[in-house]
């Protein structure tokens, strides 16, 4: 093998390294960036789950609606959230009390859900409750308040128009309206 040769194997072989790092870098910067200024509503935050997703979101450059049902602890995660970030790559995080058990509630709520942003571009219904007993030991009562918690409460969130998604209106056309 002459000098040519061995010059133009190398030469392919940096080529191909430099195409390979400029794509993992644009793959990189546009996993940041899909998320960037987008509105993201995470109900129960304070979950392991919950401070997880809101983390790759803060990091992410999201505009972040916290819920959860105790005021203080969603506090000290907005502080967490803030301390571990750039402050000029991110948005402080709005926090809303929230508890699905109370279906009272809920239409306060999704005002002030509203006030923050004015609408939704992701919701992760993180919020949930389980019951290990025999159903012939439930009372009703707790069988409404789980049913409030895994259903009429999330769709009432979601039909409260705080969505900015593809809808079927009336005419079951699709639009891009609030749902």
């Amino acid at each position: 093998m002459d000098v040519t040769s061995v010059w133009l194997v190398l030469s392919v072989v940096a080529v191909a390294a430099g195409v390979f790092y400029l794509y993992s870098l644009i793959l990189r910067h546009l996993a940041k960036t899909t998320v960037r200024n987008k509105v993201v509503l995470i109900t129960d935050s304070l979950s392991t789950l919950g401070n997880e997703c809101a983390q790759l979101f803060h990091t992410g450059g999201a505009r972040l609606i916290l819920c959860g049902s105790n005021w203080e602890k969603l506090e000290t995660l907005a502080e967490r959230l803030m301390t571990e970030s750039d402050p000029a790559l991110t948005f402080p995080p709005k926090l809303v009390e929230l508890d699905f058990s109370n279906m009272e509630s809920v239409p306060d709520v999704i005002s002030e859900i509203l006030e923050c942003y004015g609408c939704l571009d992701v919701l992760i219904f993180n919020s949930s409750m389980k019951v290990k007993a025999p159903v012939q030991c439930l009372s009703l009562e707790m069988d409404r308040i789980v049913m409030d918690v895994n259903y009429f409460g999330p769709i009432t969130l979601v039909k409260g128009k705080t969505t900015r998604k593809y809808g079927l209106d009336t005419s079951n056309r699709y639009t891009d309206t609030l749902l």
